[in-house]
C-alpha cells in the first residue's frame, strides 16, 4: 500500500475526481511525499497545487487575522481536482473547493489567488453571509478577491509574485490578461465600473464587485502611477483627489474586521464604508489609517455616512445614547465600537432579532463547542447607587436534562472576575425580551470592565441575545 496520503494536520485533503463531477474523489497517495511534476500530464500536479492553496488559505487566516479556517473551528477542507471535461471553472459549494482542468483539459484552474477566491466565499458564508445579488452581491465577489489576493501576498512565492490582478495565471482570455484589475477594473472591460453608483446593484455580482477592488487598491498602494513587484499600475479616482495607502497588511485587516462584524446578508456599499470606516478606529484608531480608508471611499464615490474620522460623521466620537448611561454604544448600533472581545457576536445578522434597532450582541447560537465574549471598560463614579441593566432574550435547540451551554454576566474589577448573573440552555423561553437589573453599587469609584462571556459546547445550539445595556448611577 502507499504510504503518504495528500493530507495535513488541519484535515485539509485533496482528492481526484477521475473527470466525474460528483462525488468525493480518491485521495492521491503515493510511496514518498514527493508530488507531481509540474506538467498536466501528471494527476498529481493539480492536485499540489490545490492543496499548495489550501494550506496557504488556511495560513492565512489563522496567522493574519486569528481565524481557525473556513470554519473558524481549526478543521481545514477538501480540495478536488480534475472534474468534468473541459471544465473552465472552480467552485467552492459550502463545504469542498473543486477545480476544472480548463481548456481542452490543458490549464487546470489551481492558481493561489484562484483558490484563496473561492475558499473565501466560505469565510463570507460563515460571517456576514453576504447574499450574491444586489449590492451584497458584488461585496460578496469583492471580498473573495480581496482575500485572494492577500493571500497570494502571504505566500509571497516567487512562482506566482504577489500582484493585484486576479487569476492572472490561469490564462482564461488566451491572451495572458488576468481575469479582472483590482487598481483600474475598466482595464477588463466597460462592464467593471471603477466607481459606484446606484446602477451598480443591477449588475451580476462579478461586476458589481469592482469599485470595491478598487476601494481595497486605492487604500492598500493609493492612486497615481506606479510599479508593485514588476507590474505597472494607474489608479484612477473618481473625484479627482489623490490617496495615499496603507500597505495591504493593514486594509486586509480593516476588511476582515468589517466583513465579520460589521456586514449582514444584505449589506450595502453605504454600509461597508460605515462599517470599514468604524472598523479602522477600532484597530487603529482616528489617525493616517482612517483617512486613507475614508479617502479612498470617497475616491470610488459611495457617499459618506453616519461614521466619519473627525467628528463629521454623525458615529464617528460615539457618544453615551442616553445622558446618565455610563456605556458607550450601549446599543450596539455602532457595531462592536467602543467593545473588545470575539469577532462576530455584535451583529446584525437578521438570524436574530435586535430588542430595538437592528445590532446587538448575539453569543452562542453555533451548534458546536465556542467560548465567546465582550468586554467594555467603565468609570463608575462615586455615587450613592449604580445599575446595571440589559435586555436579553434566550432560545435553544438543547435538551432540559442539563445546563449544557451558559452565559455569564461579569463585572471585572481589580483584575478579578465577578459574575453577577449566568444563564444557560435552561433559561431558554423561546427568544422572549427579558429586561434584567443588577445592583453594582459595590463598584461605584472604581475602574471596573463590564463583561459578557458565553461557553457553548458541542451539540446543539443555544443563543443569549443582548441589546440596549446600561449602567446608569444614581
Amino acid at each position: 500500500s502507499s504510504g503518504y496520503r495528500m493530507t495535513d494536520g488541519e484535515g485539509n485533503h485533496t482528492t481526484d475526481l477521475h473527470n466525474r463531477t460528483s462525488g468525493s474523489g480518491d485521495t492521491f497517495t503515493g510511496s514518498d511525499d514527493d508530488w507531481g511534476n509540474g506538467s498536466q500530464g501528471n494527476r498529481e500536479s493539480a492536485g499540489v497545487d490545490a492543496h499548495y492553496g489550501a494550506e496557504m488559505t488556511y495560513d492565512f487566516y489563522d496567522d493574519v487575522m486569528n481565524r481557525a479556517g473556513i470554519w473558524n473551528d481549526g478543521s481545514g477542507a477538501r480540495s478536488r481536482v480534475h472534474y468534468g471535461d473541459n471544465y473552465v471553472n472552480a467552485f467552492w459549494d459550502g463545504t469542498q473547493m473543486t477545480y476544472g482542468d480548463g481548456y481542452a483539459n490543458q490549464n487546470p484552474l489551481v492558481e493561489l489567488d484562484v483558490a484563496g477566491h473561492e475558499m473565501s466565499h466560505g469565510v463570507t458564508e460563515n460571517t456576514a453571509g453576504l447574499v450574491y445579488s444586489g449590492d451584497a452581491g458584488g461585496l460578496n465577489e469583492a471580498t473573495s478577491d480581496i482575500f485572494g489576493t492577500a493571500v497570494e501576498w502571504y505566500a509571497d512565492n516567487a512562482n506566482d509574485v504577489p500582484d493585484y490582478l486576479i487569476g492572472e495565471e490561469i490564462d482564461i482570455n488566451g491572451d495572458g490578461s488576468p481575469l479582472r484589475y483590482m487598481d483600474r477594473p475598466s482595464r477588463g472591460g466597460s462592464q467593471y465600473p471603477d466607481c459606484y453608483s446606484s446602477s451598480v446593484k443591477n449588475l451580476d455580482p462579478h461586476y458589481s464587485s469592482a469599485p470595491l477592488n478598487h476601494w481595497f487598491y486605492l487604500a492598500s498602494e493609493g492612486s497615481g502611477a506606479k510599479t508593485i513587484n514588476g507590474v505597472s499600475y494607474n489608479s484612477p479616482t473618481c473625484d479627482g483627489s489623490s490617496v495615499q495607502g496603507i500597505g495591504h497588511v493593514k486594509a486586509e485587516k480593516i476588511w476582515y474586521h468589517t466583513l465579520a462584524t460589521k456586514l449582514g446578508p444584505y449589506s450595502t456599499y453605504g454600509d461597508a464604508r460605515d462599517g470599514a470606516i468604524a472598523s479602522v478606529k477600532e484597530l487603529y484608531g482616528d489617525g493616517t489609517e482612517c483617512a486613507a480608508v475614508e479617502a479612498a471611499f470617497d475616491a470610488i464615490d459611495v457617499p459618506a455616512g453616519s461614521q466619519g474620522c473627525t467628528g463629521d460623521g454623525g458615529g464617528s466620537d460615539n457618544p453615551p445614547p442616553t445622558g446618565d448611561n455610563l456605556l458607550q454604544n450601549a446599543g450596539f448600533e455602532s457595531g462592536a465600537l467602543a467593545w473588545t472581545g470575539t469577532n462576530g457576536p455584535i451583529t446584525r445578522n437578521t438570524g436574530r432579532p435586535a430588542h430595538s434597532g437592528t445590532w446587538k450582541m448575539w453569543l452562542g447560537g453555533n451548534g458546536r463547542t465556542a467560548s465567546e465574549q465582550e468586554t467594555q471598560a467603565v468609570a463608575v463614579p462615586d455615587a450613592s447607587s449604580a445599575t446595571l441593566s440589559y435586555w436579553l432574550a434566550v432560545d435553544t435547540d438543547d435538551y432540559p436534562s442539563g445546563a449544557y451551554d451558559r452565559m455569564k454576566v461579569q463585572v471585572v474589577a481589580g483584575g478579578t472576575a465577578h459574575t453577577l448573573e449566568a444563564y444557560s440552555n435552561l433559561d431558554a423561553d423561546g427568544g422572549t425580551w427579558h429586561h434584567v437589573s443588577v445592583d453594582v453599587s459595590r463598584y461605584a469609584g472604581q475602574e471596573v470592565q463590564v463583561r459578557f462571556v458565553m461557553d457553548e459546547d458541542a451539540y446543539y445550539q443555544t443563543s443569549f441575545v443582548v441589546d440596549d445595556t446600561s449602567l446608569a448611577v444614581g
